[in-house]
C-alpha cells in the first residue's frame, strides 16, 4: 500500500490576514513617501533641464586639419654683383609713400624693380604711377 498522504487544513481567511495587514503597512508607507520621491524627481528634473538650457548642445567632434607651416621664403635679385632683397625694396617703398602721400590709404602696391638703374617703381591703389613714385636702392 502507498503511504497516505495527511492534509493540513488552513483556515485562509485567518492567513490572508497577517499578509493584508502587512501590505497596507507598506502600502502606506510608500504613499507617504511617494510625495517626497516626487518632489525629489521634480527637483533632478528641474536641475537637468536648467543644465541642459545653461549648456550649448555640443557637436560631433571633429579633427582639426593640421595646419601645415609656410616655408621660409625670400626673393634674391642678383645683377651686376649685387644682391638686391625684393622684401627690403618693397618696404622701402610702403614706406616712401607713406611720407609723400600722407592719410592715403594703402590699399595695393605693385613694385618694378629695374636692377641696371638701381631703382624700383612703385604703382599704389591700381593708380597711374606717378614718376616720383620710386625708390632707389
Amino acid at each position: 500500500m502507498a503511504p497516505r498522504k495527511t492534509t493540513t487544513k488552513v483556515d485562509t481567511a485567518k492567513a490572508a490576514e497577517p499578509v493584508k495587514a502587512e501590505s497596507k503597512v507598506a502600502a502606506a508607507q510608500a504613499e507617504a513617501k511617494a510625495p517626497a520621491k516626487a518632489a525629489k524627481t521634480a527637483k533632478t528634473a528641474k536641475t537637468a533641464a536648467k543644465a541642459e538650457e545653461k549648456a550649448p548642445a555640443k557637436a560631433p567632434a571633429k579633427r582639426a586639419a593640421a595646419k601645415k607651416a609656410e616655408p621660409a621664403a625670400e626673393v634674391v635679385i642678383e645683377f651686376g654683383g649685387r644682391q638686391i632683397v625684393a622684401k627690403d625694396v618693397l618696404e622701402a617703398a610702403k614706406k616712401d609713400f607713406a611720407e609723400k602721400h600722407e592719410g592715403t590709404e594703402l590699399k595695393s602696391i605693385h613694385l618694378y624693380i629695374k636692377p641696371e638703374e638701381s631703382v624700383a617703381y612703385y604703382v599704389v591703389n591700381g593708380g597711374v604711377g606717378d614718376p616720383e613714385d620710386k625708390v632707389e636702392f
